[in-house]
């Protein structure tokens, strides 16, 4: 009898094992060790497996397999470091675009997922680094572009939470209108040009948006046609900004639900001409106007006043801006002819003349849950009397009253009251 001195290849790939090999180089087989059977060599429909995510990227097959717990395998063994686009165009499994994600970005996990997919996730968290960390001088629409039409179908959220200062004489950074206008599911956007390091090319007003970047912003904003809201932080605006910013807003976004201007300094001045450019018809599904630190008084007041009584407004955020009596005043007043569920005149300079008024909306106002007066001097004697009003109030959940020379104790009582208006199951969102 004559015996093989050769291996099928099949053979030698399904008992291959690399743990049992002998010590002798030229031997990649042991078929004398006794101990093999602990080695489980594995099956065909493995070794297929592994072939096809080694040459996945000439052979993208995923689809092709019939049973799903091979697929399933097939994703683990998938290598992250394929080319995005082959990835985004085959892959749809949360399992595997988390597994990427966690990858690339091991410190950090999303906390608003909310149910997302997670290669809307992972494609998100793309675009807004690759905009973040680009310098304005590498700025090149032809290598932007394709990231874009990439991530377009997927991207409905842009939080950019610094952009790279500008070096040299150009003081503009990285134009946004390629990105805004051709995001065609974009919904939500939140930008901040203020830089959050020093890096090593920080200088003093480095951040400073210029009108080309707005003038560009804008040119964005008059495609963003599902866009629902629209939030700029930290940024400091001019009247002219203003005024381009709600053009485009007006021509390019009819379902805007949330504008926000946080911390952005655009006074009187500005507020008024945001306001003069847009018409009675604009915005009309406006429910969200927050206008934190913004330096306004009480003469800009009566303009937002004109402007949002005629739109369902639901959250009116005003904190940090000195109306003063006033101009609360005249908001308190405004509540009763708005779907208004949260207010916030958080360190407003306000003090006791509010009183009469704040009663008025504690008794009759049956649509606010959320009222925060927090850091204004309403006085120890006004607490007794909104302890009392309180009670007959059933839709108020949460009123703050924190650093308002109003003693714990009565805070406290408040408090308990306000707590038994609210819903069981709910407790935990406060």
């Amino acid at each position: 009898m004559k015996f093989p001195n050769t291996l099928d290849f099949n053979s030698f790939r399904a008992y291959f094992c690399p743990a049992h090999l002998s010590r002798d180089e030229n031997r990649q087989v042991d078929a004398i060790n006794l101990d093999w059977d602990s080695c489980n060599p594995e099956s065909l429909k493995i070794l297929c497996l592994k072939a096809i995510a080694h040459n996945w990227l000439s052979i993208p097959f995923f689809r092709e397999i019939p049973l799903c717990e091979d697929r399933h395998f097939l994703l683990d063994l998938l290598d992250i470091e394929f080319p995005l686009d082959i990835l985004c165009s085959r892959i749809r499994s949360n399992a595997f675009w988390k597994r990427a994600f966690v990858s690339r970005w091991k410190n950090y996990y999303p906390v608003d997922i909310n149910g997302k997919p997670w290669i809307r996730v992972y494609l998100e968290k793309h675009v807004s680094e690759t905009l973040e960390q680009m310098n304005p001088a590498d700025y090149a629409q032809e290598s932007v572009e394709p990231i874009v039409n990439l991530c377009s179908l997927h991207v409905k959220e842009l939080k950019i939470c610094q952009l790279q200062p500008p070096i040299g004489d150009n003081n503009d950074h990285i134009p946004l209108d390629l990105v805004l206008s051709n995001l065609r599911e974009l919904r939500k956007v939140d930008i901040t040009y203020d830089v959050k390091n020093a890096g090593h090319n920080f200088y003093l007003g480095c951040a400073s948006i210029t009108d080309k970047d707005v003038k560009l912003m804008a040119r964005g904003l008059e495609r963003c046609y599902e866009l629902t809201e629209f939030r700029l932080h930290s940024t400091k605006l001019e009247p002219a900004m203003m005024k381009r910013l709600a053009a485009a807003m007006d021509k390019g976004c009819p379902n805007l639900t949330t504008i926000a201007f946080p911390h952005c300094r655009c006074g009187d001045v500005g507020i008024r001409a945001f306001f003069e450019a847009l018409s009675q018809e604009s915005l009309p599904k406006a429910k969200e106007v927050i206008l934190t630190n913004n330096f306004l008084s009480s003469e800009s007041i009566l303009d937002l006043i004109h402007l949002i009584r005629r739109r369902p407004i639901e959250r009116l955020d005003l904190r940090l801006n000195p109306i003063l009596t006033e101009g609360a005043i005249f908001v308190l007043t405004m509540v009763f002819y708005l779907p208004l569920k949260e207010l916030n005149l958080s360190c407003c300079s306000i003090d006791e003349e509010i009183e009469e008024y704040l009663l008025m909306i504690l008794r009759f106002n049956k649509s606010i849950k959320f009222l925060d007066f927090s850091s204004n001097k309403l006085g120890l004697m006004m607490g007794e009397r909104l302890a009392e009003r309180v009670r007959e109030n059933k839709t108020l959940q949460k009123f703050d009253l924190r650093n308002t020379d109003i003693s714990a104790e009565i805070r406290a009582v408040i408090d308990e009251i306000v707590m038994e208006n609210r819903d069981p199951h709910c407790l935990s969102n406060w």
